[in-house]
């Protein structure tokens, strides 16, 4: 019975024990403050497709370090995660020179570069000018020349050359080397053996649309795409910019850019077994005497000459009219009376430029809340200040890019940081 009463007492305190514990882990997991890792993804709100209403891919990547423990074994690596090829090959859509420059987690798109615009002024004519003419008569006077009568000759003669055969002779082939190949020895070896080198790729992302690919400073009026393929830049006076092949499909497009970033995949290794060089290839040399021949040459004791005697030409000399002046028409012309307005025009065509942008891979809900803090400090508006990357925190980011001059769309690395948040 004595026995039966401590081994029910010790159950009874071992399952107070653990009661306690439980209680105590569940305190401190629900007393911990949550916190969104900087892997999570800040980007809200699902862009529109691609092309249909302005929103285009955003490319972003990640790295994965590669299993060092056993190099026979294949890292898993999802296919379709990026389009086909290695960084130091060509991409079908970024520039060559933003795959070369590239490093892992970084995002990037096209952002469109606003046209540079001047005020010039014009000269508006208000009077054409007029022309009077007046016919002078021709002016003439005698004068000496002097006329060919025989034209100057040179008379030719010709003195044979002197010449003599010898015999003499010629290495047709010179003394060469003959070199023998004795083959290598091999043997057969077990080897781990790569099969796909380690490579960076590239993935693919869509970004946000802003509702504008391009606005102007200030007022930050959308600028429109004409279908006659003419650029309309708003203003007190509109300016019509004629745009090229890429600026005319970015603006088609809209302003969310398709955004890329890299991706590290790991070397992929099996054994297998080779065949390995034990003694190499050896090369015995055998010379091979020189060739020669008896040619005839044939030698010049005197060069061929020529003797030449120039008989000079003979002249006369008559008498001309010689015109001094021809007859003519003068015209007097009464200048054009003009007026100075002031005009606008455009001096460099607005342009798709790529540059680093933000995406879930480079930033954190932390950094967002940095720019939407800063945003509204420079009178912009982005929305809630809730760290989320959404659609009016782009737009008002678009709106200071404009207005500091900065190729606009989505929120580029170098905007950021012009705004006064570090990235990097």
């Amino acid at each position: 019975m004595r026995n039966w009463t401590l081994k029910t007492g010790a159950s009874l305190l071992a399952l107070a024990v653990f009661a306690y514990g439980a209680g105590a882990m569940a305190g401190e997991k629900k007393a911990r403050p949550a916190v969104r890792p900087a892997s999570e993804a800040v980007l809200t709100g699902t862009p529109s497709s691609y092309g249909a209403s302005g929103a285009q891919g955003v490319y972003m990547g990640e790295a994965k370090a590669p299993d060092v423990r056993n190099p026979d074994v294949k890292t898993d690596v999802k296919k379709g995660d990026c389009p086909k090829g290695a960084i130091a090959g060509d991409h079908p859509d970024l520039p060559a020179y933003v795959v070369k420059d590239a490093r892992p987690n970084q995002c990037y798109t096209r952002l469109m570069k606003a046209p540079v615009l001047e005020t010039y002024a014009e000269k508006v004519l208000v009077e054409p000018e007029r022309v009077e003419t007046r016919t002078l008569p021709e002016e003439w006077r005698w004068a000496e020349r002097k006329v060919m009568v025989q034209p100057e000759r040179v008379e030719r003669k010709v003195i044979p050359a002197v010449t003599r055969k010898v015999y003499e002779e010629r290495v047709v082939q010179e003394a060469s080397w003959r070199e023998e190949t004795v083959p290598p020895v091999y043997e057969k070896r077990m080897e781990s053996v790569m099969v796909r080198p380690a490579r960076q790729e590239w993935v693919r992302s869509e970004g946000i649309a802003t509702g504008a690919a391009l606005v102007t400073p200030g007022e930050h009026r959308p600028v429109r795409y004409r279908a006659d393929g003419m650029l309309s830049w708003p203003g007190k006076e509109p300016v019509v910019i004629q745009s090229d092949a890429e600026t005319t499909e970015y603006l088609q497009k809209g302003s969310a850019q398709t955004v890329w970033c890299l991706k590290e995949v790991p070397a992929e290794y099996r054994r297998m077994e080779r065949m390995v060089e034990v003694e190499p290839a050896s090369v015995r040399r055998v010379k091979v005497p020189a060739r020669v021949e008896k040619v005839e040459r044939l030698i010049i004791e005197r060069e061929e000459e020529v003797v030449e005697k120039v008989i000079p030409a003979t002249y006369r000399t008559e008498k001309y009219k010689e015109i001094t002046a021809p007859a003519r028409t003068e015209k007097y012309t009464v200048p054009a009376v003009y007026k100075t307005v002031d005009k606008t025009r455009a001096v460099k065509a607005p342009e798709p430029v790529w540059r680093e942008v933000l995406c879930e891979r480079n930033t954190t809900p932390a950094k967002v809340k940095e720019i939407q803090i800063a945003l509204t400090k420079r009178g912009y508006d982005p929305g809630p200040v809730d760290g989320t990357l959404g659609t009016k925190t782009v737009a008002a980011m678009q709106k200071f890019q404009a207005d500091q001059g900065l190729p606009q769309g989505q929120i580029s690395v170098e905007a950021a940081e012009a705004l006064g948040v570090k990235i990097r």
